[in-house]
């Protein structure tokens, strides 16, 4: 039976364990954003516990052997898009715990029907060669427009990662005081689509950018977030792997707090937020542990820590109405995971693709990447399907500890609710996905493949009950859902409008993917409440963004 949270009455606490505990500071939730925040506030001299619901830590930074044991796979967080920017990477020395990342050149392919292919690179030259195969005017427009899109990433988007929201009208006056900025706001009012057709002109070369550029959940055709194009593009060719697997930042933060005398629980699930007069006094666990502190940070999406474990008598309206209208991912995703006694081999005219740490499959033109995500949105599976896939042990063999052995996925964007069923469709997906994959790859026969497994929209459901209905995301990304408007527009900097309860999620802003914005702004904001030593100042790349555009 799968438990929610919230899902244990309070009846249940044992009298045999009457343990109350007393922190400065307790984090809901063992994911990315809760161990960030737990490691600066815990070097920032205050005692923290973090509480995690499962008996493993990390949330999305998960590292499976339970699929095929032997081997390791990253069913969730497997690319990281902003380990150039992320802050903990410079705060804390996580080197010394074994942590590093692996950003190989050859970064997103895409194989077509005809053989033909393209592969974008983290050198720029080098993916304007693979372009030129197919058209010298699309080559010579990414080169034009990187130039533009990479430093919008770096002067605006990525410093604003790790900066509070501005509120709408704010933002604008802002942007507005440079050209870069007003080619900003300019690019948020298309839709994905335009963009795209705005810069390239072959359909193949539309099609891969307008896939990575709504890979993570934009919808194609809907604007207002078009400001996201450029940074999703550029990330699909800055891409890491985190060496060892995923797992291994969880490790690492979780170490620092230690080392800095806090504390991670795990097997801890908080059934309710202790809430008096306004005021947060501390959480209850499934267990009978009371775990007070006047300091409770949530990384949950508002129906879960205000659906769910505040009392309804302690919410406020605003919140009481962003946890009733909140709207989870517009999709989820398929995940088929396979070891091999050989690394896939495409069928392509570019040798270099086999090399690339993701390659897109099933997608010819522009209408083959519309119609998938039209039929996902619409909960269906359709006859046509697009996914990308990797080598996870190319780069990394660790993850198999036998030798010859690689560990590969094809992931598809998928709907929670399926007709059907996932349970009782599980074979017949999973036969369609590798039809998908062995459209383009030459040596995925059934002699080659020793283990397969299925990761469905409700496994992850059940793995992660954060991501409620397999949002991987913790909440949609649209318009209103987005920058001042993430959570709620009441909710600045982390802060909520309940005295000592923050939120520092995925559902907060800047979102999700693992850039540690949410957890990173959060404990920023702690610390300034509280009166603790802030040890650390934000990246120059962050202060340069003030200095030019806030100041």
């Amino acid at each position: 039976m799968r438990t929610e949270y919230g899902a244990h009455p309070t009846e249940h606490i044992l009298d045999e364990f009457p343990e109350r505990t007393r922190f400065d500071v307790v984090v809901i939730g063992g994911g990315p954003n809760g161990l960030i925040s737990g490691a600066y506030l815990a070097r920032a001299g205050l005692s923290v516990a973090v509480v995690e619901r499962r008996q493993e830590i990390g949330g999305g930074l998960s590292t499976e052997e339970t699929l095929f044991p032997g081997h390791y796979t990253n069913p969730h967080a497997f690319y990281h898009m902003m380990t150039e920017y992320l802050p903990i990477l410079s705060d804390f020395d996580l080197a010394a715990h074994g942590l590093y990342f692996v950003r190989p050149n050859a970064q997103a392919a895409a194989v077509f029907s005809d053989s033909t292919s393209l592969v974008l690179c983290n050198h720029i030259e080098d993916s304007k060669d693979a372009i030129a195969k197919i058209s010298e005017a699309d080559a010579r427009a990414l080169g034009r427009v990187m130039r533009t899109w990479r430093k919008v990433v770096e002067e605006i988007i990525a410093p604003g990662t790790y900066l509070p929201s501005l509120p709408p009208i704010d933002m604008v006056e802002a942007l507005e005081r440079t050209p870069l900025g007003r080619e900003v706001l300019r690019l948020t009012e298309m839709s994905p689509l335009e963009i795209v057709s705005e810069v390239f002109t072959d359909d193949r070369v539309r099609a891969t950018m307008l896939y990575l550029a709504c890979m993570w959940g934009l919808d194609p055709t809907e604007s207002g977030l078009g400001f996201m194009v450029p940074l999703m593009i550029d990330r699909a060719m800055s891409k890491a792997q985190c060496y060892g697997g995923s797992h291994k930042l969880a490790g690492a933060l979780s170490r620092e707090i230690h080392r800095s005398g806090g504390i991670v629980l795990d097997n801890a699930e908080v059934t309710q937020i202790l809430v008096d007069n306004g005021q947060v006094r501390g959480v209850a666990c499934f267990d009978g542990r009371v775990i007070e502190s006047s300091v409770v940070l949530s990384s949950l999406a508002p129906p879960l820590t205000f659906g769910r474990l505040v009392a309804p008598d302690e919410v406020p309206a605003e919140m009481q109405e962003a946890a009733a209208y909140w709207e989870w991912d517009k999709w989820s995703f398929a995940t088929l995971s396979v070891v091999t006694d050989e690394a896939p081999h495409y069928r392509c005219d570019d040798p270099w693709v086999d090399d690339a740490l993701m390659v897109l499959v099933g997608l010819d033109d522009t209408e083959d990447v519309l119609s998938h995500f039209r039929e996902v949105a619409a909960g269906a599976m359709g006859d046509r399907l697009v996914g990308h896939a990797t080598v996870e042990t190319r780069y990394d063999p660790t993850l198999s500890r036998v030798p010859g052995h690689h560990v590969s996925f094809l992931q598809l964007h998928a709907p929670y609710d399926i007709e059907g069923g996932w349970d009782s469709r599980e074979e017949e997906i999973t036969a369609q996905l590798l039809a998908l994959w062995r459209e383009r790859c030459k040596n995925l026969d059934e002699a080659n493949i020793v283990m397969r497994s299925l990761e469905t929209p409700v496994d992850i459901e059940r793995r992660l009950a954060s991501m409620v209905r397999g949002s991987i995301k913790h909440g949609d990304y649209n318009p209103l859902q987005m920058g001042a408007f993430r959570p709620h527009d009441s909710c600045v900097a982390g802060r909520s409008p309940i005295q000592g309860l923050y939120l520092c999620g995925a559902s907060s802003y800047p979102g999700g993917l693992v850039i540690g914005g949410p957890g990173y702004i959060a404990a920023g904001s702690v610390v300034e409440d509280m009166g603790a030593r802030k040890w650390w100042e934000a990246p120059r790349f962050v202060r340069r963004y003030e200095e030019r555009y806030l100041s």
